[in-house]
């Protein structure tokens, strides 16, 4: 069985990439091979986190939804404050994609047995190659939404990866002060190995060219110096930039010729 591929190009794609902020869509489901059914559609799509949902007319207009949560067949209407319904047309793509938010987060999508409902949009309508357009939760102009052809040559719903969901608090609570840097550096000074006659601990830095281990060595260096310093060389190039090595210490940093 041949492989089930996109119907996106490369540069629609990326387009829909940029206005979902993410790194990557992982196609689902793709009507004109799985079924123009919602129940061949939630077979593919439930519970598989945030999913868009694109589809074509013959007019050339790409159009669709995206939510955050999973398709589960509640029943319920769903609130998704990230919810949105899109468009733009492949014959202008140098054009900004039309989006349009929910009047009513708390009704943003219908979380049925049916094909993606977004009230205003209801794919595979009635288990067929089209959509219904009622614009009211989400209000839009059907000509500029899909100009009036509700008439699908395709639908696909693709799982949304890559977003990089933000921590309502994404750095740790530290007391940097003065009595923190001094027992930070009393720990790292005082270290001391468990083997008698090991004389000297080396902490070996691997990594490829650029990826920052000259820059944490000269940031460890700055710190007991007092001052910023750049002992080790910094930046990008074909081989590895650090080639010199300074006054041997109880424990050193060594970086890796870059592989």
């Amino acid at each position: 069985m041949s492989a089930v591929t996109s119907r996106l190009s490369k540069q629609q794609e990326m387009k829909l990439c940029s206005m979902l902020s993410c790194s990557r869509l992982s196609l689902l489901f793709k009507a004109s091979v799985h079924g123009y059914t919602g129940a061949a559609f939630h077979q593919k799509c439930d519970n598989q986190g945030p999913t868009v949902t694109v589809a074509h007319n013959i007019s050339g207009y790409i159009f669709g939804a995206y939510t955050s949560k999973n398709y589960a067949q509640t029943g319920q209407n769903i609130a998704d404050a990230n919810a949105f319904l899109f468009s733009f047309n492949e014959r202008e793509m140098k054009k900004d994609p039309l989006r349009v938010v929910c009047g009513d987060a708390q009704c943003s999508i219908h979380d049925g047995a049916t094909g993606p409902h977004f009230h205003s949009l209801v794919f595979l309508h009635n288990d067929t190659a089209t959509v219904e357009s009622d614009p009211g939760t989400y209000n839009f102009d059907p000509l500029e939404m899909h100009g009036n052809d509700l008439q699908l040559i395709e639908c696909e719903v693709y799982r949304v990866e890559g977003t990089g969901l933000l921590m309502e608090k994404p750095w740790r609570s530290v007391p940097w002060n003065f009595e923190r840097k001094k027992t930070l550096m009393d720990m790292i000074t005082g270290w001391k190995h468990g083997v008698s006659s090991l004389k000297q601990a080396r902490v070996l830095l691997v990594g490829p060219v650029g990826v920052g281990k000259s820059s944490f060595f000269n940031s460890i260096n700055s710190v007991f110096k007092g001052y910023v310093s750049s002992q080790a060389n910094t930046g990008c190039a074909g081989t590895s930039l650090t080639t010199q090595r300074g006054q041997v210490l109880d424990w050193i940093l060594m970086t890796s010729q870059a592989f």
